[in-house]
């Protein structure tokens, strides 16, 4: 069940999209997720580890009513190519999915599959998966958020950008620089505060030369671009108050890869939308856009619904 927090502390109802948000106190409900038996929470972060990893379990539910089409921006001087899946009608209003670490475009096909008339949806390999360049890891939520702007399109209204875990950061980025070319963000269990972001010694092992290269790719740029995350997020800090477009935040309540505390984190900080909320989906974890597809497009709809930005 989805639910958007009206009234509760740390994060805004609806008539509070412009006012000021306040702390987050033990008793509020993203504060109290830290509740509940540890071997059931253990669990929890173990499963969505391999998730993430393997993509075992997350399976594709709901029937395609459309087949996406696979094309490719071809590279140009330092800029790689950028592989992409595409569905509804060319010329319609666009909205692009940004997908997480590791991951691909295929991640979106929920998504894609139920492109309404007048849209056009677009879902990107990132740089360095699936079918995109380059063959080395890009960590720089800039170069990435450039990436996706060559593909936001031309047309009389702006894209609307859609970004889950890693890509959540990468769409933040692209409204704080392309601010007239984005019109709405829609954030899927995004990562966003620094300070939650922890190195495990392993993962500077797996980035070490030797090990690396015996890793398969994604897994070992997934694993240079989360270490370079903390900093990448503290740059873009800076940046979050710049960002004018309406943001919505979605966020599964048992998500253990990244915390509910983030969503009040972006509350907090993007003080200069002119529209900012927090839906949160009780009993969901991190990958609402593959088991919960629903849900997304529920989020999305009601964003696009947006006024414009000034």
């Amino acid at each position: 069940m989805a639910r958007e927090e009206a009234g509760r502390p740390g994060l805004p109802d609806r008539g509070a999209d412009h006012g000021a948000p306040v702390a987050l106190p033990p008793s509020s409900p993203v504060a109290g997720l830290r509740r509940g038996g540890r071997v059931l929470r253990m669990g929890r972060a173990i499963r969505e580890q391999v998730q993430a990893a393997t993509g075992i379990g997350l399976s594709t539910p709901g029937t395609r009513r459309l087949q996406p089409r696979r094309a490719t921006r071809p590279g140009c001087g330092a800029e790689p190519p950028i592989s992409f899946l595409s569905a509804g009608g060319p010329g319609g209003r666009r909205v692009v999915f940004i997908h997480g670490t590791p991951g691909d475009a295929s991640d979106w096909l929920p998504l894609l599959a139920n492109a309404p008339d007048g849209q056009e949806r677009i879902a990107i390999d990132r740089p360095g998966f699936g079918r995109s360049g380059p063959g080395r890891p890009v960590v720089s939520l800039a170069e990435q958020a450039h990436a996706v702007a060559t593909l936001l399109g031309t047309g009389a209204e702006p894209a609307v950008v859609v970004g889950s875990s890693y890509g959540g950061p990468v769409a933040l980025r692209l409204a704080a620089d392309e601010p007239e070319r984005v019109a709405g963000v829609l954030l899927v269990g995004a990562a966003a505060d620094p300070a939650r972001e922890h190195i495990h010694p392993l993962q500077r092992l797996g980035a070490t030369k030797i090990v690396a290269g015996l890793l398969p790719r994604a897994l070992a740029h997934a694993n240079a671009e989360l270490i370079a995350l903390r900093d990448e997020l503290k740059a873009l800090e800076q940046r979050l108050a710049r960002i004018r477009a309406p943001v919505t935040i979605l966020q599964g309540m048992r998500d253990t890869l990244v915390p509910p505390e983030n969503a009040a984190y972006l509350v907090e900080r993007l003080t200069g939308s002119i529209a900012r909320r927090a839906m949160l989906v009780e009993n969901a974890g991190h990958f609402l856009h593959i088991l919960r597809p629903e849900i997304v497009e529920t989020a999305l709809e009601r964003l696009l619904a947006e006024p414009q930005t000034p």
